[in-house]
């Protein structure tokens, strides 16, 4: 029961994502069920796709700014050059031009999850400034989930992925501190 309720807060924060981003890119954007899985943090690398991509890592913070946890947005190599490049209308775009864009697309992105699923519990999320790296996803998150191993062995992965007619593919991983786990779990029991 306790994963339906998690799966839920997924869903509200990864279709109003979707929903940025489909205004965004002015096309129709289709969202997967989420998927909630209890991992030990050591199997965690095991979860992601294996491909290179564009990764952007945000950290939550509530108002005492303690941090929360983590939203990790991929974007499969492929998939983040023809999101530049439907946002700009251009052919190849540098590098700086090309990470600028992605960063803000993933800022879009986590804002929108972020509002969507502290407004359903009613409490305060605030991003941090995203984070940018091009590389495996265990690369990108292996200094997050590094900090996450010193309090907790295990770790809530929620995923789901975006996905438009034109083979864009975006994977969202929410990675929960044992705090905000805490205070997700208390708000759903009220609800």
């Amino acid at each position: 029961m306790e994963l339906d309720v998690l799966k839920e807060l997924g869903n509200i924060g990864a279709g109003h994502a979707a929903t940025s981003l489909s205004q965004l890119l002015g096309k129709e954007v289709n969202m997967t069920v989420p998927e909630v899985k209890i991992r030990e943090i050591r199997n965690l690398f095991n979860e992601f796709i294996t491909d290179i991509v564009a990764g952007v890592i945000v950290a939550l913070q509530d108002l005492d700014e303690k941090k929360s946890g983590y939203l990790y947005i991929m974007f499969p190599e492929e998939s983040s050059k023809k999101i530049a490049n439907n946002l700009f209308g251009l052919g190849e775009l540098d590098d700086e031009m090309y990470e600028s864009t992605i960063m803000e697309v993933g800022n879009i992105l986590s804002s929108a999850f972020c509002d969507a699923s502290a407004d359903f519990m009613g409490i305060i999320l605030l991003p941090s400034p995203p984070s940018f790296a091009v590389d495996v996803p265990a690369a990108v998150v292996d200094s997050v989930v590094s900090q996450m191993a010193k309090k907790s062995d295990h770790v809530i992965l929620f995923e789901t992925s975006l996905s438009s007619d034109s083979d864009i593919e975006i994977y969202l991983a929410l990675l929960p501190e044992p705090c905000l786990l805490k205070d997700i779990m208390k708000i759903m029991e009220q609800i």
